[in-house]
């Protein structure tokens, strides 16, 4: 059933649509609606699966629009399930002449959560984010957790084909005193340009204040290094894209291990204001989700369907 918020919501929000359509009309701005499934799933068992239905109230191309969205959100695992409905204002634009933003800020009906982020238009692209959602664990969608990872990132061309980027953040999961902080690091080689192919190195590394508190994965330390093959090519006005690592993971207090990644994705061509995007991706490295075990895999797919009308 749906919670009373969200009902008062979607009257506020139909009582709205006529005018603002009207006024969409006047102005000779685009309507949009957009649709997004997530399903992803760890090796403990546990599942999110989210699907949202928005509408671009004002639209005028992919980085300058606004509208609503609404949400509804499963997370399950062995003998526990539990089901979310949530709505959001969405949106994206320039922030002054040199940076843009986008975001999503809603609530569950008990807490605040979306992303939002701010980025530069220059060379050295430099990005600043926060995210806050619930944390995917049986107890963490159970007591109301809400983790928020905030940071700051960078983008380094250093030459015709050589670049790198890193990214530096912090993480609060909404319980206990455990505080994460994150440090990643990528440089990518253009191998072959004209055929989309790049050798990249992705590094990652994260440090718990507070190891173990909650049914996290939250040792003292871990560490990977990935070695990727990426691939980017268009053919026939379609966007393909594929990228497979392999390297080494290693935490406090554990020997190293093997690590894995493949990621493919595929977007369709502009037609007539439509398209979908489909991603897939399979990980052998530690999600959020993980308590620890010693078999770590998470899988994820998601399909994205834009209509501009």
């Amino acid at each position: 059933m749906m919670k009373p918020y969200l009902l008062t919501a979607a009257l506020a929000l139909a009582a709205a649509a006529p005018a603002a359509l009207a006024q969409a009309e006047t102005d000779g701005t685009t309507q949009a609606v957009r649709t997004d499934l997530w399903v992803g799933s760890d090796a403990d068992g546990n599942e999110a699966r989210k699907l949202a239905l928005g509408w671009d109230v004002d639209h005028r191309d992919i980085e300058h629009w606004w509208g609503v969205k609404v949400e509804r959100a499963r997370f399950s695992g062995r003998g526990w399930r539990d089901d979310q409905d949530r709505v959001f204002v969405s949106g994206a634009g320039d922030a002054g002449e040199r940076w843009r933003w986008d975001g999503d800020v809603g609530t569950n009906g008990d807490d605040l959560i979306g992303r939002a982020s701010i980025h530069s238009l220059d060379a050295y692209r430099k990005e600043f984010f926060i995210e806050r959602d619930v944390l995917e664990t049986r107890n963490g969608v159970a007591q109301g957790w809400v983790q928020t990872f905030a940071g700051a990132g960078i983008d380094v061309p250093m030459g015709e084909r050589w670049s790198a980027s890193g990214v530096a953040g912090l993480q609060d999961f909404g319980v206990g005193d455990n505080l994460r902080t994150h440090l990643r690091g990528n440089v990518v080689f253009a191998v072959a340009p004209e055929q989309g192919l790049s050798l990249q190195l992705r590094t990652r590394y994260y440090r718990n204040s507070e190891p173990r508190e909650a049914d996290y994965y939250s040792p003292r330390w871990y560490g990977e290094a990935l070695g990727v093959v990426g691939w980017r090519r268009h053919v026939g006005g379609y966007q393909y894209t594929a990228r497979a690592g392999l390297g080494r993971q290693r935490s406090a207090g554990d020997t190293s291990k093997r690590a894995r990644m493949l990621e493919v994705g595929v977007e369709t061509p502009r037609w007539k204001d439509a398209w979908l995007r489909l991603d897939a991706g399979y990980t052998d490295t530690p999600v959020l989700t993980d308590t620890g075990t010693d078999s770590y895999s998470y899988r994820y797919l998601r399909l994205q369907a834009f209509v501009a009308f």
